[in-house]
């Protein structure tokens, strides 16, 4: 089978690695002019380290990483609300842990340097025979059996393909950034104020992954210079932010948004990992999530079935768990508005007491869905 890979970011770089046994004849292409750096840090649950145990990366993964043991769901004073320990069944089947997205991509970009094709794109897709003829954007084309569109969330294979490419802005604006923090003894913490939230999260013993959104509607503050922005959402957090936030260089905001559309492939075309299900990281399973794709969808090719019946059974496999993933994280942010009233804050921790961190409570339930 003639395959060819658009994008190659973690679910594109894996599914290569996955399939790259001389059964295939495999392209892979990526638009950049190089491998993929951006971001700031990455978390890996317990499913991710399943798939990557699965895959044979965990080894070189544990050694570039930091493994974390509990989660804490905070007020923005940091008084705690609740807490949830990572090494307690069913969370403890893999090591939960969390590192610099860089070192993993250099992790899955190890041994494919030679037959990534770095600055092409797809220019159009045509039917050709139960095949596409794909023309990039250098003037060549090539005919392929399968074409697996891990482009992210912004995916332009997406938007050439399918019926409904548009995503969901979710209204709410965020920041990433890492800073230097000499042995914090930090587990992930999560600061709940009003309608907005701030994360710590270790990377390394010397190092913090941060992260924060607002609901902001009228994208006021993602408008704002990106520091003085994060200074005045965060006015009235601990003091631990505050110095979090004047440290903070090399910020990447963004809007929070999520695929509509439940549309997984369309005739010979498939979408994975966050082309197929980009939503908010409200439960940090983008990167589980598209693993699971990667491992599924390599299995069905290996069926040998025709290409219409294996992804009919791809789509058989994934719709549930998929859709839930999105509608629970999109959920989620949603019910951060009730935190702009003193009496929906009190209802949001109130529950948080009573039933613990919220994303904890919903890896919990992934571990029992298929």
């Amino acid at each position: 089978m003639k395959i060819l890979i658009v994008g190659a970011g973690i679910a594109g770089l894996s599914l290569c690695h996955r399939l790259k046994d001389g059964k295939h004849d495999i392209d892979i292409i990526e638009k950049s002019s190089k491998k993929s750096t951006e971001g700031a840090g990455i978390c890996l649950p317990v499913h991710a380290m399943t798939s990557f145990a699965e895959l044979g990366f965990k080894e070189k993964i544990l050694a570039k990483s930091h493994q974390v043991t509990e989660v804490r769901f905070e007020k923005a004073n940091r008084k705690l609300l609740n807490k949830a320990s990572l090494l307690e069944a069913p969370l403890n089947a893999q090591p939960f842990v969390a590192m610099q997205r860089s070192d993993l991509i250099d992790i899955l970009d190890n041994g494919l340097e030679d037959i990534i094709h770095y600055q092409r794109f797809i220019d159009s897709i045509v039917d050709d025979k139960n095949r596409s003829l794909v023309t990039f954007n250098d003037g060549t084309s090539a005919s392929y059996d399968l074409i697996v569109a891990a482009d992210g969330i912004n995916s332009d294979t997406r938007h050439k393909v399918f019926d409904n490419p548009e995503l969901l802005d979710l209204q709410v604006s965020n920041w990433r950034f890492c800073i230097k923090s000499q042995d914090h003894n930090l587990q992930p913490s999560y600061l709940l104020g009003k309608n907005e939230v701030f994360m710590f999260y270790p990377i390394n013993k010397d190092t913090l992954y941060c992260y924060g959104q607002i609901s902001d509607p009228t994208s006021r503050y993602f408008q704002q210079d990106t520091k003085a922005a994060l200074q005045e959402v965060f006015s009235d957090y601990d003091q631990a932010v505050q110095q979090a936030i004047s440290q903070a260089d090399n910020i990447i905001k963004g809007r929070l948004k999520s695929v509509k559309s439940r549309e997984i492939y369309q005739g010979n075309v498939v979408l994975i990992g966050d082309a197929l299900h980009g939503c908010p990281p409200s439960l940090q399973q983008g990167v589980s999530m598209a693993l699971e794709d990667v491992l599924v969808l390599a299995k069905c090719i290996e069926t040998g079935h025709l290409i219409p019946s294996l992804l009919a059974q791809f789509k058989a496999e994934r719709i549930t768990r998929i859709s839930w993933v999105i509608d629970e994280s999109n959920k989620t942010i949603k019910l951060a508005e009730i935190g702009k009233s003193l009496l929906g804050r009190l209802i949001r921790n109130t529950i948080i007491r009573l039933t613990g961190p919220t994303n904890v409570n919903g890896w919990r339930k992934l571990m029992t869905m298929k």
